[in-house]
């Protein structure tokens, strides 16, 4: 076999300019020639076959590889003829890349299978080495031309195999593979901020009401208690509900301050007890407001609205702020 040969199915010269992406995984479908060592007795052959590397980064990867030699000739044999099926693994070493080329380096080994064993040729293991450029059309394909030598194991023959094949990239980008791992490496802890508190208003809360009191008018001019009177009474006229009974303990005419009112409980007795130790007479009366029944809490009784609207402020400031004069 020529030199010439070899050389000249090795080399691939296209002059053009393009940018190449560094991708997880290439594929490349590939023909070639196979040049057997004269000893073999076997005629050179087409080849061809896929290989499927795999990069470790942007330099190195590793290849995984199929060929096929249909029907080489024994010479010494002939008619006879064999097919021969080659499998190996290589590792690809891509030092550096010149514009739209990129050489590499291979080495490795596999086993070839023979259809037909003729004389010293059988089925047997092997190594290869070689070398090869690629030239990137475009960020995904490439053309890519190679060389390899392989020496068989067993016979000890020496093959020389020359490709040309078409290279498709996919999976991610080694250099976003880079990125991606530096950015996690360089993520800080996210620590959700608490959300501010309130105003100091909005948390001040009067520990002697419940939530089940009534709201309650807050005081007004003198004449509030008829207000409050009129208003009852338009109520219970407009739903046709009678007017709650008087308690025997309250005298018609007599006037009250109201410090609250329970609808769905009886008041709690530590806040009846905290108004009886202040010094003053809790009344309890039930009534209907807006056709609920109610149990009020009542301080008195008084004689006269000025005697009560004179207690009112000091249980305004003592009691709770939203206490009113209430007639009975």
């Amino acid at each position: 076999m020529k030199l010439s040969n070899i050389l000249l199915s090795s080399i691939l010269l296209i002059s053009l300019n393009s940018l190449a992406a560094d991708y997880e995984y290439e594929i490349v479908p590939k023909i070639g020639q196979n040049f057997f060592d004269d000893d073999s007795g076997l005629d050179d052959e087409t080849s061809y076959g896929v290989d499927l590397n795999y990069y470790l980064n942007s330099q190195t990867g590793l290849q995984l590889g199929y060929e096929r030699i249909s029907k080489s000739k024994y010479r010494w044999y002939y008619p006879n003829e064999t097919d021969i099926d080659r499998f190996y693994l290589n590792a690809v070493y891509e030092p550096t890349q010149y514009n739209s080329l990129t050489p590499y380096f291979l080495a490795g080994g596999g086993y070839e299978k023979l259809s037909k064993e003729i004389g010293n040729q059988k089925s047997q293991g092997f190594l290869d080495a070689g070398l090869g450029v690629k030239y990137s059309l475009n960020p995904v394909f490439d053309l890519i031309a190679e060389a390899k030598y392989i020496k068989k194991l067993d016979t000890m023959d020496s093959d020389v195999v020359t490709n040309l094949g078409m290279g498709y990239k996919f999976g991610m980008p080694i250099s976003s593979m880079r990125q991606l791992a530096q950015n996690t490496a360089n993520m800080e802890e996210f620590t959700p901020k608490p959300l501010p508190l309130p105003d100091s208003e909005l948390q001040s809360v009067n520990a002697q009401m419940s939530q089940e009191e009534l709201p309650m008018p807050e005081s007004k001019e003198k004449d509030i208690f008829t207000e409050h009177e009129e208003m009852k009474q338009s109520m219970l006229s407009s739903k046709n509900i009678p007017p709650s009974p008087k308690q025997n303990f309250a005298n018609e005419g007599e006037y009250f301050i109201q410090v609250g009112a329970y609808a769905l409980k009886k008041p709690e007795q530590r806040y009846l007890n905290d108004i009886v130790q202040k010094g003053y007479n809790v009344t309890l009366h039930d009534a209907n407001v807006r056709g609920r029944k109610v149990t009020k809490i009542l301080i008195g009784p008084y004689s006269s609205y000025e005697e009560a609207k004179k207690i009112l402020p000091d249980i305004k400031s003592c009691i709770t702020n939203s206490a009113f004069i209430y007639k009975m």
